[in-house]
């Protein structure tokens, strides 16, 4: 079904019978604006998610993306949302939503005839299409042909048009991506429904199918009883099992209480070895505190960007002897953390990259130098493989890398004890191992979010919203660092106290007295400002232990 809302100027222009019969004839139904945005908070988890919406229709749910945008800290949510349709009227509905008729990010196209590489985003919210196959068109049934010679799917050709849009959309959701589809009973019930959940279930980590009892659609005429289905964690490749859920639920408001309870924060989180514990008082206790703002997330205080993309590190990065050996001058030379080990510790300066015997290693940035080593260094790569090389083909000259210094602080995309933010006191950049973390506008958090990684809290949110990879290590993408767990108002305190704490956790860390920067972190965080009583911390410290041994079985959690 589309979300083909329309305006009360159509209705005037067009008799409402021949409104009706279009609608059938798409298979267009309005979805509710409450459904629409219980979809949106779901599915957009950052200011920085882009959205997808393959038959906008109405734009019911494109307005409910908005919405969510904003309240997440996003200005510009047009610049992030992309949508299709084969109906004009649709792109009059655009105008009301985003202001304009026509958007390059909108296109007045039939999105099984879209190429999934033009698009890759966060999320897909939709309300496709509900047309059986008997029902279309030659076109429509045309396009059904092209596509399926094209894709192959597990299922018959007689699948109705939600079916093929459903599956489509997986090819343009990022690694991790999630999809939220209102869908017609058959997506439960029909034959061909169980080879497509099951196809769900090998493209992601988590899969939910919720029997909505309340017929969403009563209102337009159409009977059809419906299924909400959520779908989380687009997998790279292969990997553990994927955790699928299946319940009736009465209608949008209990389903809202449903993802809002405690255990079931793994609907509104990536968890990809976290159980859903019935009534677990950990997250009962994190959602307690999330109600009365004493919690945040990171998201909210700083954007999270991609390092540095060198192109080919091994050539472009290497360390001060090795660039000494080349006769490369030091002042071609700038300092690059590739890897978090780097930086043993919560804050980077100057001094431990001073010397170029150092551990962070150094890129080659020649600006306009004609120096003879340098020169000489570049022709030596050869033009065969320079060529092929798509990060190369976007620059030039094709080996000048940005090398952008503004960043707060750093944080590593991959995680083997718990993440760590790095303050960058030194003013240097990273590369695309880690990502660049910079405060927002007004945001009054300095170098004390660096201890803040330290704490019980933000240890267990990166458990729960990160997924395992190889020997356990943590996997996050932005999306996920933007969820881990903050107190909810920075601390004010002497700059004297500020240091000495810093300093001493700091120093832990680096000891890799793990145990000891946490309990401290706690107590300076939680504990001494009243947000959580040691009884509490004990509970999410037992889950935060219950966790990494789970992701660590060979090792002894620390």
């Amino acid at each position: 079904m589309h979300d083909d809302l329309p305006s009360p100027t159509e209705e005037h222009i067009r008799p409402t019978e021949l409104n009706a019969k279009r609608r059938r004839a798409l298979g267009i139904y309005y979805t509710p604006r409450s459904a629409a945005a219980l979809l949106a908070k779901w599915a957009i988890r950052s200011a920085a998610d882009q959205v997808l919406e393959p038959s906008f229709g109405g734009c019911t749910i494109l307005e409910a993306a908005v919405n969510q945008l904003r309240v997440l800290g996003c200005n510009e949510p047009s610049t992030q949302l992309f949508g299709f349709d084969v109906d004009e009227s649709a792109f009059g509905h655009l105008r009301r939503v985003l202001g304009v008729s026509k958007h390059k990010h909108f296109t007045l196209q039939d999105f099984l005839t879209v190429t999934p590489n033009q698009t890759a985003v966060d999320a897909v919210i939709a309300n496709p299409p509900f047309v059986s196959y008997h029902r279309m068109d030659l076109t429509q049934r045309e396009i059904i042909r092209n596509w399926r010679t094209r894709y192959g799917p597990p299922f018959a050709m007689t699948a109705s048009l939600w079916a093929y849009f459903l599956t489509h959309s997986i090819s343009f959701l990022k690694t991790g991506g999630r999809m939220a589809f209102v869908l017609p009973f058959a997506a439960y019930s029909s034959d061909y429904s169980q080879p497509i959940l099951n196809m769900l279930q090998a493209e992601f980590d988590m899969l939910a199918v919720y029997r909505m009892r309340e017929q969403l659609f009563i209102q337009a005429g159409a009977e059809e009883r419906t299924v909400i289905l959520l779908a989380e964690g687009r997998r790279a490749q292969a990997g553990i099992p994927c955790k699928r859920f299946e319940r009736p639920v009465e209608n949008i408001q209990e389903l809202a209480e449903l993802l809002q309870q405690s255990n079931s924060l793994f609907y509104s989180m990536h968890q990809s070895h976290a159980p859903v514990l019935p009534n677990d008082p950990a997250m009962s206790l994190v959602h307690a505190a999330i109600g009365r703002e004493a919690v945040r997330y990171l998201g909210d205080v700083v954007t999270i960007k991609i390092g540095e993309v060198v192109g080919d590190t091994a050539y472009l990065v290497k360390s001060g002897d090795e660039w000494d050996l080349l006769k490369v001058p030091r002042r071609s030379l700038r300092p690059l953390l590739t890897r978090v080990k780097q930086s043993p510790g919560i804050q980077l300066v100057r001094r431990e990259i001073s010397d170029l015997y150092g551990a962070v290693p150094f890129l080659l940035y020649p600006g306009q130098s004609k120096h003879t080593a340098i020169q000489e260094y570049l022709e030596s790569y050869p033009s065969t493989v320079r060529l092929r090389n798509s990060t190369f083909a976007k620059r030039s000259p094709w080996y000048s890398v940005s090398y952008e210094t503004t960043a707060s602080a750093f944080i590593g995309s991959m995680a083997h004890e718990s993440p760590r933010i790095i303050w960058n006191s030194a003013k240097i950049s990273c590369a695309n191992g880690l990502y660049k973390l910079h405060r927002r506008k007004g945001s009054r958090w300095g170098i004390l979010l660096a201890a803040v990684a330290s704490t019980t809290l933000f240890r267990l949110s990166a458990e729960l919203q990160a997924r395992v990879r190889g020997a356990g290590v943590l996997k996050l993408e932005p999306a996920d660092v933007a969820k881990l767990m903050i107190p909810g108002t920075p601390l004010t305190l002497e700059s004297s106290v500020t240091q000495r704490i810093v300093r001493q956790i700091d120093s832990m860390v680096r000891n890799r007295e793990y145990e000891s920067a946490t309990r401290l972190a706690d107590k300076v965080f939680y504990l001494d400002t009243g947000i959580f009583t040691p009884a509490e911390i004990n509970v999410l410290r037992d889950r935060l232990h219950d966790l990494k041994r789970q992701r660590l079985p060979t090792r002894r959690s620390r």
